[in-house]
């Protein structure tokens, strides 16, 4: 990463704010600095606090300075008409996450039926709660996580969205959160779904490799969000072929294999990993009944631009649809 020039730190002192300066490292830019130091303050002034305004705008600074992300300061995140609280231990909504299921949400077919939702890796609870506000029909919806932080927030998250209206009161006995270990033997017996009775089964599980996490991600991600939540323990790939980034996807395989749901959709990393999943859906045996109706999605999937890919293990081909990186392996059952 270049070094920024002395003289935009005097740009930023006289331009912006006498607290500009400790942002800029962190935000790169005078207009994202801007930014950050308004949302900064506006929560300082909306924040009950014995602590002086200008002490509280400080110190929120300094630890924006040390690159603790600005979700895990103002303690909040927007997430499509959500608002999706944060705290350390629980990794943090990305904007490509809601664009995905946003889109996903736009391509069921109107019903008046009752919708049944799984939601496995479900962090902050921002998949399925984003799903039960973007779809009203929604009437039981599961997320799992096997993070005792996570699940205490996702609860959170559904009592903080009722109360600012974003959730209808009813998703209080509609929508549920449990800690469970998806790798578990007893797993897929725990879940109150019977087989083929699922609308929509979504996960965006840990999928980053040790090397990618150690190299590619940035500083704020490594030292402030979980690492569980990113990347997968090395242990649970024993039994599997598959690389070791590459785990959680060959477990919810197996649990698409039994519970056959309508509708699955999977966040990734980039277009590679997408295609290895891609490929495991189109060689699993018990995946028949998704046979050619794999898509993968980049980060706006309702971008017009369109390609094909062929995968390795047969040649078929599946699309890619959307602008930008490779973020998602949608596939549904052939039936609906």
């Amino acid at each position: 990463m270049p070094r920024l020039a002395p003289s935009l730190f005097r740009q930023a002192r006289k331009q912006i704010s006498p607290f500009a300066p400790l942002l800029l490292p962190v935000c790169r830019t005078l207009d994202s600095t801007a930014n950050e130091l308004r949302w900064i303050k506006e929560h300082v002034n909306s924040t009950d606090s014995l602590v002086p305004r200008k002490l509280g705008i400080w110190q929120a600074c300094l630890k924006r300075e040390k690159g603790i992300p600005l979700q895990y300061i103002l303690g909040n995140q927007p997430f499509g008409p959500l608002d999706i609280l944060c705290k350390p231990g629980v990794l943090i909504p990305r904007p490509e996450t809601e664009s995905i299921i946003t889109h996903l949400t736009t391509l069921l077919p109107f019903s008046s039926s009752p919708l049944k939702i799984l939601d496995l890796c479900t962090g902050t609870g921002c998949i399925p709660l984003l799903i039960a506000s973007l779809l009203p029909s929604t009437s039981q919806t599961l997320g799992v996580d096997i993070s005792p932080l996570a699940i205490s927030l996702s609860r959170q998250n559904l009592s903080h969205n009722i109360s600012l209206s974003h959730l209808p009161l009813s998703a209080s006995k509609s929508i549920t959160f449990t800690k469970s270990d998806i790798f578990s033997p007893s797993f897929l017996s725990s879940l109150p779904f019977s087989p083929g009775e699922l609308d929509i089964l979504t996960s965006n599980p840990p999928y980053i490799s040790p090397a990618g996490f150690n190299k590619n991600t940035e500083r704020s991600v490594r030292f402030y969000e979980p690492k569980l939540a990113l990347v997968p323990d090395v242990n649970l790939g024993k039994g599997y072929d598959c690389l070791p980034e590459d785990v959680f996807y060959a477990r919810l395989l197996e649990i698409v294999s039994v519970l056959q749901p309508k509708r699955v959709l999977f966040e990734v990393g980039d277009v590679e990993q997408a295609r290895r999943v891609a490929e495991m859906v189109v060689r699993g045996g018990e995946l028949k009944n998704y046979a050619g109706t794999v898509e993968i999605w980049r980060d706006d999937p309702e971008g017009e631009e369109k390609e094909r890919i062929s995968l390795r293990n047969n040649g078929e081909e599946v699309e890619v649809k959307g602008r930008g990186n490779g973020r998602g392996v949608y596939f549904w059952r052939k039936d609906c």
